[in-house]
């Protein structure tokens, strides 16, 4: 076994290595390590790595620290590398997600405040020129909403059927249950 381990609490990067003929556990590391560094990485050293081999079950067993070696800083430097971009794409795709629910959220609630205030504007006998604005903004709501979302959602999914005349969408036909469902949501 000769395996590469980074220790994010220290930022240092070890070579461990098990030699079965000789039953030792060797580590180096790519800089000097303070004491307790080195006994943490010694603890995890032989608590976990020790517990996978034979180090335990044989005798004698050896356990050496060699030192600095500097091979490792090549090492460290192609595993920050490596782990850079992995790490910016996750942060970017969680931001982007973070927009996204936002943006749906907004959205989502700008298309129920329209609905209310066409409610309203119905109720105190709106003009029908105030009507057609209401469906021109319910369709650029709608729009942004789908551009956010997952879920592709129409005008005539979202505006409730006693609207629907209103604005040039056939009526669904609803059953009484499904009425008394709606009027108890408004």
């Amino acid at each position: 076994m000769n395996e590469l381990f980074y220790f994010a609490f220290a930022d240092l990067m070890v070579r461990i290595e098990y030699d079965k003929e000789a039953n030792s556990l060797r580590y180096a590391s790519h800089r000097i390590m303070t004491s307790s560094e080195r006994m943490v990485i010694e603890q995890y050293v032989l608590t976990s790595i020790a517990a996978k081999t034979d180090y335990y079950k044989r005798r004698p067993s050896r356990f050496i620290y060699l030192g600095v070696e500097t091979q490792l800083v090549k090492n460290l430097n192609n595993f920050y590398f490596r782990g850079t971009p992995e790490k910016e794409m996750d942060v970017t795709a969680s931001v982007e997600g973070l927009i996204n629910q936002s943006m749906q959220n907004y959205y989502f609630e700008q298309i129920g405040d329209a609905i209310v205030a066409m409610r309203q504007d119905l109720r105190n006998g709106a003009a029908l020129a105030r009507i057609a604005s209401f469906r021109w903004k319910m369709e650029e709501l709608v729009e942004a909403y789908n551009h956010y979302a997952e879920q592709k959602i129409s005008v005539a999914e979202v505006i409730p059927s006693e609207l629907q005349t209103h604005f040039s969408l056939p009526a669904k036909s609803r059953t009484y249950q499904q009425a008394l469902v709606e009027d108890e949501v408004d």
